[in-house]
């Protein structure tokens, strides 16, 4: 059994990708549209031929500050006395883990939980270099540095701008520093974030004109609603430890964060109550489910997503 948190979802999927290998028989759950209790349903069973399974479970919020059924906690613990052998089970999350919660505490004992940290930006350079090494391309150094910063060090964000250079070069090539400017657009980092502090503000007008930009930009959309529910859980976060007498300062240490940012995130919860920002992050995850499990036209959804809930 593994427990993964990340912010990212290429290195979530990555990750999940490295314990998966070869395995074939692969089935997700997103705990947003099932009960624990059916998941722990299906890690029981065992076909007749006593073949290996991985189930993967998404958004296993009981893990972090969010509560869940006692009744299905206690399930979940007797499951991991006598977990099946044949089931691989693997839980994530989005949202940070509480480790003083019991469940959590249990699973670490018994269990790995992998924690997948921001990127450095020296930790960028080397998997950028390594993910274009791979596809047999090179890169010049000011190219490089042009794509991480335009990106804002967000590696979802780097990943998807790579694509673009592998469908613009002949394999094998040198990435020149020229071209990336050409190719990913200055705009990329002022537009995601204008986007952001615009659906937070409520301005709905100037936040679909931005994401119409955007589709023009070909940004994936898993990426815009991934930096957006990293806002409003951060807002959350602000608001709700401030309103436990927390000092500016105090939260900046616990979030590791500067003061300024904690000032601007402050900003911004003040038009929310934290029930709607609670109900908001849960809207998001639903938003995530739907684009991912579906076939229609992403941004479609999105925009739609936005009219409905402004």
């Amino acid at each position: 059994m593994y427990l993964i948190y990340s912010e990212s979802f290429r290195l979530m999927s990555e990750e999940i990708s490295k314990i998966i290998e070869n395995e074939t028989t692969i089935i997700t759950y997103d705990l947003n549209e099932i009960s624990l209790e059916e998941v722990l349903l299906e890690a029981t069973y065992v076909s007749m031929f006593n073949e290996k399974k991985i189930i993967i479970v998404k958004n296993a919020s009981f893990f972090t500050a969010q509560k869940e059924k006692e009744e299905n906690l206690e399930k979940l613990l007797a499951y991991m006395e006598k977990p099946i052998s044949l089931t691989t089970l693997i839980f994530t999350t989005y949202e940070k883990i509480d480790m003083r919660k019991k469940i959590t505490k249990t699973f670490n004992e018994k269990f790995k939980i992998i924690t997948l940290e921001n990127l450095t930006k020296n930790d960028l350079l080397t998997k950028t270099k390594d993910l274009l090494f791979k596809h047999k391309f090179k890169i010049e150094t000011d190219a490089l540095d042009y794509i991480i910063e335009a990106c804002q060090n967000n590696y979802d964000l780097i990943y998807n701008e790579i694509q673009k250079l592998f469908l613009y070069y002949e394999k094998p090539s040198t990435v020149l520093s020229k071209d990336v400017k050409e190719i990913i657009s200055k705009s990329i980092q002022d537009n995601n974030f204008k986007f952001i502090e615009a659906v937070v503000n409520k301005n709905l007008r100037k936040a679909v004109l931005l994401l119409d930009d955007l589709y023009k930009l070909k940004i994936e959309p898993l990426v815009l609603i991934r930096l957006l529910a990293r806002e409003y859980r951060l807002m959350y976060q602000v608001k709700f430890l401030m309103s436990q007498g927390y000092y500016k300062k105090e939260i900046g240490k616990q979030l590791k964060m500067q003061e300024w940012q904690i000032d601007k995130l402050s900003r911004n919860s003040s038009s929310y109550y934290e029930e709607d920002l609670k109900n908001f992050i849960q809207k998001i995850a639903e938003l995530d489910y739907k684009i991912v499990s579906g076939n229609d036209d992403k941004f479609l959804i999105f925009k739609t997503f936005l009219l409905e809930t402004f």
